[in-house]
């Protein structure tokens, strides 16, 4: 048995020899670096990270375990580095994992998380630039060299420019290089490959043997005979000869690709590369770094500063110390968790513990209790056993000179001290209080238009904050971009970041030196106009509500641009219901008498003290961001020419501490005798649904438990033509059994519900109904004519 057992360990470790991993750029990501590659203008922030995992998990159907270390074999390439003095073309890229991060990566995938490729075809489910934007938040990597925007990002004396070292003839290294594989979150700027490799590693430990991995063909190949017999000598006849039948004397020698993919693995980094320069002092070894993103707002290039007026050092960095933690953290309590639920995904680990509500499964899981919890996980000891022996094994395959074993020891300790002293600051420097109360932030289609106070990028800062502050794709909503001046689209609809910044980075772009609101406002008609159309299609019942945010700070219109809109906007509120409209001002007068015939409540009026970025992203997410916005339940298309319009039940799903809001238009209640909504919850926990009308405190309520239904019955909704307030629901979480496994479900604790109506009052949209009046067919006729002929194209 126990011959049998070795025979596999060595196998096991053997057999991946046929799919080294290469220092080459491999052929699915060549085109990331062909002729420098796409614009990646999508902010390198959690968010959009989740979002491209999500896209992955649901095309690849892959378990957890499967899915992370095929993600990193894929996608993952730590290292790649620009030569300096290569020149492309078409048989030559001047791009490969040159630098020290590659080694390793190397043998973390070879030796520790053993994967094969091709399993995950990333080409299928991902577009080019994204693809490229995965790449690069997963491969840690420097871009070394200066790129010439120093003097604006690190300024420097001329006679301080002149002692700079010069790499080669052509290349001078940067003061303030840009760290790749790297990510913003609330709770610091984290290394999410690091986080991936070590939830791998939980899901699929490995106590490797020194002795193995010397005797591993895979590992020897690059390495002389004579330092892996060096390493052999020093690590097993120093006390005793190494009997290949009796793997005791190995017991002592194992390292944990947990620890390697982690805190050990970059710490050994430390101790190859600093280690043999300044020996074992921990006072000499630098860990951590000075970094800075260039934007908060827009995150794309995150700059390291040099200690002490010296070159930069990025062994061990802060956003590699943060994710290690992190990972360590995770990694405790994930097999315990998968083991709950099978189909827990990676992106909704991540998304739960970078969130105040905490991990479902353990609530105290989460990144603002990362102190606490690092305290009780990381052990000082251990962590320099790891270390010391990851870090033998390490400089065989990156250095020439043999180090001994004592003296690696040595070294391992100095850097552990210097880690653990460091480790203090860096949690305190980015620690933020868990918050009690938990963010509900509305479900909606968000279309903005703004006037000329702001510059293109100041824009792109708005629109990169608002879709992380409403958590786009996370709640299925969508953000557009409208040309305030002619009307035209300069991102149509997405719910996808990286979709709406490539869109933009791959345009020109004039963009609006003014506010013409009749041309947005004939712009929304035709949008909703074609929304309605596909919603008849898709047979909807249900869905979010459009938000119009006009940002006009400065602009307003002339009095014949009020007339035309007031007219565009009668229009608009005859045919479509539950489009909200957001003005924001410095006086919002002008735009209170846009609509002073339809009040409905879905105008909001949002004042600014000045046109500031600042100060407008205060006031709107005061204003809009955490105001309740309800979704829409509507009525179906009217019968045409004896053809009936059917709707089927809406599927929406409730997070525990969150709410979900609908709203019936008063058009749907009108000339009806009774409406009957019913709300069936599909078995994940129990839901408390409440019903109210107008501004009517009282509720109606009624528990929902597992697999039942209830439902609202709403007698003469309008006792009089003047008054018909609309209806309002909420729908809140009472209990959840984390069972949500549904591809629309964000997390294992949402608990889902369908919802079915009858008897509202139709829509006379299509064709020439028999229920249509003479007057609403003129209408709809009138309103398309108005709303194209004030349409600049």
């Amino acid at each position: 048995m126990k011959e049998l057992l070795f025979f596999v360990l060595i196998c096991a470790l053997a057999s991946p020899s046929e799919e080294a991993i290469l220092s080459s750029v491999p052929p699915l990501l060549l085109d990331c670096y062909r002729r420098g590659g796409p614009d990646l203008a999508a902010p390198h922030r959690l968010d959009v990270f989740l979002s491209l995992l999500r896209r992955l998990e649901l095309s690849s159907r892959l378990d957890m375990r499967l899915f992370s270390t095929t993600l990193l074999r894929s996608l993952r390439l730590d290292g790649i580095e620009e030569s300096p003095n290569t020149i492309e073309s078409d048989y030559v890229l001047p791009f490969r994992a040159s630098a020290f991060q590659f080694h390793k990566y190397k043998l973390l995938m070879e030796v520790f998380l053993p994967s094969q490729p091709d399993i995950l075809n990333v080409d299928e489910s991902l577009t080019l630039i994204e693809k490229c934007l995965l790449h690069k938040m997963l491969s840690s990597t420097v871009q070394p060299w200066e790129r010439g925007d120093e003097n604006e990002v690190c300024p420097l004396s001329a006679q301080r420019r002149q002692t700079m070292t010069r790499q080669s003839a052509n290349r001078i290294n940067s003061r303030c290089p840009i760290e790749d594989g790297v990510i913003k979150t609330e709770w610091g700027t984290i290394s999410p490959g690091t986080l991936v490799a070590a939830l791998a590693s939980a899901l699929e430990p490995q106590q490797v043997t020194i002795s193995d991995i010397l005797k591993a063909d895979i590992f020897k190949e690059e390495i002389s005979q004579a330092m892996v017999d060096s390493a052999m000598e020093d690590w097993y006849t120093e006390h005793e000869e190494f009997d290949i039948d009796d793997q005791s004397s190995d017991t002592n020698n194992n390292i944990s690709n947990l620890w390697v993919a982690t805190l050990a693995g970059d710490l050994a980094e430390v101790v190859v590369n600093q280690g043999p320069l300044v020996g074992a002092s921990e006072h000499r070894m630098l860990v951590g770094s000075s970094n800075r993103w260039n934007d908060t707002l827009l995150p794309r290039d995150y700059y390291l500063f040099p200690p002490n007026g010296t070159l930069p050092n990025w062994h061990f960095t802060d956003a590699e110390i943060l994710a290690g933690i992190d990972g360590l953290i995770l990694a405790n309590y994930l097999p315990t968790w998968v083991g709950q639920r099978r189909s827990l995904g990676l992106s909704q680990v991540l998304d739960m513990y970078y969130s105040n509500e905490g991990v479902s499964f353990n609530t105290t899981v989460r990144a603002c209790n990362r102190h606490a919890l690092y305290a009780s996980i990381v052990n000082g000891s251990q962590l320099i056993r790891e270390t010391s022996r990851f870090a033998h094994m390490l400089s065989l395959q990156q250095i020439t000179v043999y180090i001994p074993r004592k003296e690696m020891e040595r070294m391992s300790e100095a850097a552990a001290t210097a880690f653990m002293n460091y480790v203090p600051t860096i949690l305190r420097n980015n620690h933020q209080e868990c918050r009690i109360t938990f963010s509900d932030v509305p479900s909606i289609d968000l279309i903005v238009a703004t006037d000329g106070s702001w510059t293109g990028y100041e824009i792109e800062q708005f629109m990169s904050w608002i879709g992380n502050a409403l958590e786009v794709e996370a709640h299925s909503s969508t953000i557009a971009l409208l040309h305030g001046n002619n009307g035209r689209w300069i991102v149509s609809p997405t719910s996808n970041l990286t979709s709406f910044y490539s869109t933009i980075s791959n345009s020109t772009i004039e963009w609006p030196n003014r506010l013409n609101l009749p041309n947005v406002i004939s712009r929304i008609i035709q949008h909703s106009r074609n929304s309605t159309l596909e919603e008849i299609a898709a047979m909807a019942s249900a869905g979010h509500s459009t938000v119009v945010l006009i940002i006009s700070p400065t602009d307003r219109p002339s009095s014949e641009e009020l007339e035309q809109s007031r007219v565009l906007m009668q229009s608009l509120r005859r045919s479509f219901f539950d489009i909200y409209f957001a003005y924001v001002a410095l006086d919002t007068t002008d735009f209170q008498n846009v609509n002073n015939e339809y009040l409905d409540y879905s105008e909001l009026f949002i004042t600014v003290n000045s046109n500031a970025l600042a100060d407008v992203i205060d006031a709107i997410y005061t204003n809009l961001v955490k105001t309740d916005i309800p979704s829409r339940i509507f009525g179906s298309q009217c019968e045409v020419n004896g053809t009936e319009f059917m709707q089927v039940q809406y599927e929406d799903h409730v997070l525990p501490g969150r709410k979900q809001t609908y709203r019936i238009h008063p058009f749907y209640l009108k000339q009806q005798p009774i409406i009957h909504v019913q709300f069936r919850n599909d078995g994940q926990g129990q839901i408390l649904v409440c019903m109210w009308r107008g501004a009517d405190v009282s509720r109606i309520c009624q528990t929902i438990v597992e697999r039942e239904t209830y439902i609202v019955n709403i007698t003469d909704p309008c006792p009089s033509p003047g008054f018909c307030p609309p209806a309002h629901f909420i729908a809140t979480t009472i209990t959840t059994s984390n069972l949500c496994a549904h591809d629309q479900c964000r997390l294992p604790h949402q608990v889902g519900y369908y919802i079915q109506h009858s008897g509202l009052r139709c829509l006379p949209l299509l064709g020439s109904a028999a229920s249509v009046s003479p007057f609403w067919k003129a209408h709809i006729a009138l309103s398309l004519m108005v709303s194209l002929m004030y349409l600049t194209y």
